[in-house]
């Protein structure tokens, strides 16, 4: 068993730094194909599980303190949410990933007490922050410097800026400790050449500069914060009031910075960011108030959030504290926020043992509070490569901070076989689901491929192994609803969406391709119906409505589409159509109402509200078929380009033009 386990933990030491240098390339997507980057996590899992053979409860415990004791309770508590998930497929995922988040953190803390070999783990994360860094640099170059878009926040390999951001905040801190590690071997040796103090100045230079250009307000008030708790807490013989002069230099140097100047600039005379945010928080608040216990389910609030939305579409809260709450319940925030106060306090006492140690329990804090801070306005915990990032460089600090001698780990020594097994179980399940989660999404993204060129047939047969292999997945269900509903098996493809809306109740996007199947097949009550569903799961959806609008209009029902027409028009009006996600034009469903309301106001002879409707419609589908016209070449190159879309917002700008030219004075109207 013991050599076994020395073994098992030879291959951690080895495995759990090499995923730190592949996270930052591969874990820093969130919403493109999940359950692919659930493969990260069993990896940790597994890696966990070794170091509870090796060690038994020591590692998973000692580690970690007292902390232990809640982190493993807001685990149980998601999984106990997990059995009123609104999507089962969704919460498994979710509930593995933060276990693995978790794992991670105490596999640092057990795994790296040995002072080699924690420098050797904080040069490894140095060197991935510094790898990406340039990544991001080299975009900022061929952009701005060559492309001349002064505006352009780089993004390196992860999802968007913010993200990137939130990994080099994660990642900085550990870039501080391998220099002064670097400095120290310096000063003891000054006859070789400083080339490593030299790497390891680089290493903290590039990603800081990186970290200005991603433009990241949230990002940057962390990383501020994080550097105030560091020199507040880390051990120094510089006098404080030089300190305070860097701190506020490196503060003028941030607002000074291009794209943090914009930034901020833009935030003077737009708070669109700001107030799309503040409505998205008060539609999580409104989640929670309906769930308060146990929550919608651990990462369903995609799925969940559309009922008590506020503004428009939004995958996330951008606000994690909220979102776990929203998901999870309000006991499984406030375990987290206890296992997370009791980190910080173990590191607040790492500071006592001076020198180095010290430093790495302060690089710890920083590392904490800035992607806490950035978090109460984002989303980056839930990415893969910032929330491992986060939780390597906390464990290393923690390991640093142990001590050895202390009550609480003498008190945890003793071996716990059980434990080692039960870990080690949890590990391969995890894996198993993986494995099988990771074989369905290659098959599926086989079937997209072959259903965007035109071949359903072939996509239909792969989508459909894709569903046997993992059945709770809706998104690949409805996909292969997709694919037949093109090859023309209209009622199989009823049949699929139909599973895909019981995997996935509360997603109103299943109802709108059900009530669009029905309407193909001739059933136009079914279609109604799922119009209808569709508006009750979404009611600030403007396809929703747009849709029940135009079916109402086919059957006749004339004072029920003005009625749906006038609540779309609201919807415009409302902030949902004021503040969108993104500032630019990507739904054209309001242009459906402005010209049922436009005919309404031509029959009823008020010219003047007719060519208000009119000209917003050509305007807005306009604007939307001429960006998509203008992209229409590198939207083909990715995969994206709809021709119906687009052909559909022109049909709908050329009937306005032609209403605007059967006004009285049309070409004053158009002019």
């Amino acid at each position: 068993m013991r050599r076994v386990g020395s073994r098992a933990a030879v291959v951690a030491w080895v495995l759990a730094p090499a995923l730190m240098l592949a996270l930052p390339l591969f874990g820093g997507y969130l919403f493109t194909d999940r359950v692919l980057w659930a493969a990260l996590p069993a990896m940790v899992c597994v890696l966990a599980a070794c170091v509870a053979w090796a060690a038994g409860a020591r590692s998973v415990r000692a580690g970690l303190g007292r902390a232990a004791w809640p982190l493993a309770g807001f685990i149980a508590w998601s999984v106990i949410a997990t059995v009123r998930s609104v999507y089962l497929h969704a919460s498994l995922v979710a509930v593995v990933s933060v276990s693995a988040d978790l794992g991670l953190l105490a596999l640092f803390a057990a795994l790296f007490r040995d002072e080699r070999r924690r420098r050797w783990a904080w040069a490894v994360l140095a060197g991935a922050a510094t790898v990406e860094g340039i990544l991001g640099l080299r975009d900022w170059t061929q952009t701005v410097i060559f492309g001349g878009d002064i505006g352009w926040r780089i993004f390196g390999t992860m999802y968007n800026p913010n993200v990137l951001a939130g990994y080099l905040v994660a990642a900085a801190p550990a870039a501080l400790v391998a220099l002064a590690w670097a400095w120290r071997n310096a000063a003891q040796d000054q006859e070789r050449p400083r080339l490593g103090l030299i790497a390891a100045g680089f290493a903290l230079l590039i990603p800081c500069a990186a970290l200005l250009l991603t433009g990241s307000r949230a990002g940057l008030l962390g990383a501020m914060l994080g550097a105030g708790v560091i020199v507040l807490a880390a051990p120094t013989r510089i006098p404080r009031r030089r300190l305070a002069l860097a701190a506020v230099a490196l503060v003028a140097l941030m607002v000074l910075a291009p794209p943090v100047r914009n930034r901020l600039l833009s935030a003077t005379t737009q708070s669109h960011s700001a107030i799309f945010r503040w409505y998205t928080w008060q539609g999580t608040a409104r989640m929670i108030a309906a769930r308060p216990l146990l929550g919608f389910g651990p990462g369903t609030f995609e799925s969940a959030y559309p009922r008590f939305a506020q503004v428009g579409f939004t995958r996330m809260a951008h606000q994690t504290p909220l979102q776990i709450a929203a998901e999870a319940g309000l006991p499984a925030l406030l375990l987290l926020a206890a296992g997370v106060t009791l980190i910080g306090g173990r590191l607040v006492a790492g500071l006592r043992a001076g020198g180095l140690r010290a430093l790495e329990a302060a690089a710890g804090l920083g590392a904490l509070t800035a992607v806490g801070l950035q978090n109460l306005a984002d989303y980056t915990w839930y990415v893969p490569a910032v929330g491992m990032t986060l939780a390597a460089t906390v464990g290393l600090a923690l390991a640093a901070a142990r001590d050895g001698d202390s009550q609480e780990d003498q008190a945890v020594s003793a071996r716990r076989p059980w434990l080692a097994w039960a870990c080690a179980a949890l590990a391969l399940l995890a894996l198993i689901g993986c494995a099988i989660g990771l074989q369905a999404q290659m098959l599926a993204a086989g079937g997209r491929a072959a259903m965007a060129q035109g071949r359903y047939t072939m996509a239909a047969s792969l989508l459909r192994r894709a569903t046997r292999v993992d059945p709770l997945d809706a998104e690949i269900v409805g996909d292969l609803s997709d694919a037949l509903g093109a090859s023309g098996s209209l009622r199989s493809a009823v049949t699929e969406r139909l599973r895909a809306a019981e995997l996935e109740p509360t997603e109103a996007g299943n109802y709108l391709a059900l009530s669009t199947l029905y309407e193909a097949l001739g059933e136009a009550d079914s279609a109604l119906a799922s119009a209808q569903r569709a508006v009750e799961l979404h009611p600030t959806s403007p396809q929703a409505y747009a849709r029940l609008g135009r079916l109402q209009e086919q059957e006749g029902l004339d004072e029920k589409a003005l009625q749906t027409w006038r609540e779309l028009e609201r919807i415009w009006e409302s902030p949902v159509g004021r503040y969108p996600a993104v500032e630019e034009v990507t739904d054209y469903s309001y242009a459906y109402a402005w010209l049922g309301l436009a005919r309404e106001a031509e029959r009823m002879g008020d010219v003047a509200a007719a060519r208000t409707y009119y000209e917003r419609a050509a305007a807005l589908t306009g604007e939307f078929a001429r960006k998509k016209r203008d992209g229409e070449e590198m939207l083909r190159l990715t995969g994206m380009w709809d021709e119906r879309e687009v052909v559909e917002a022109e049909r709908l700008r050329d009937e306005a033009e032609a209403g605007l030219r059967r006004l009285p004075d049309a070409g004053e109207g158009t002019g």
